[in-house]
């Protein structure tokens, strides 16, 4: 599964340019990539308790609670990148799970886990090598089981 986005043509970042996976490649960085988007990342702190981050298609912006540890923070924001690039209006199922599976398809490199593998035989290990939530690393886990294309 393939995910066309508006990048620019010289772009070499996994998850945003295609889905290469090689040693040259460097990991998806969701604040390299808002930037290139132009969506803009707020800090707020009035976001509802237990939301840490929210995009809103009225103002076009992504808000995200300030002080969240990088592993949150980094996968909050690349999830609401992708609301962002769909122009979501609504908090729907399938808009949910579309974000869900691509920005942990964006963070998530198998070669990545190969590496960690070496040092870190556990979920936990590895998400914290990867710098995302143990709830990415079920999802990919989840994903890779029910046989998605990686």
């Amino acid at each position: 599964m393939l995910i066309a986005l508006a990048t620019p043509p010289d772009t070499n970042m996994y998850g945003v340019r295609g889905f290469e996976d090689a040693p040259h490649v460097a990991d998806y960085d969701p604040w390299e990539h808002a930037a290139l988007l132009g969506a803009p990342l707020k800090s707020n702190t009035t976001l509802p308790s237990g939301i840490v981050a929210a995009y809103s298609h009225e103002l076009h912006a992504i808000f995200f609670q300030p002080g969240l540890p990088e592993d949150v923070e980094r996968c909050a924001i690349a999830h609401e990148l992708v609301h962002f690039e769909n122009c979501d209006r609504g908090k729907s199922a399938r808009e949910e799970a579309r974000a869900n599976r691509v920005s942990t398809l964006r963070m998530v490199r198998p070669s990545r886990i190969a590496e960690l593998h070496l040092d870190h035989g556990d979920l936990r290990g590895i998400a914290r090598g990867l710098t995302v939530t143990e709830d990415v690393m079920r999802l990919y886990a989840r994903m890779r089981r029910n046989g998605l294309r990686l």
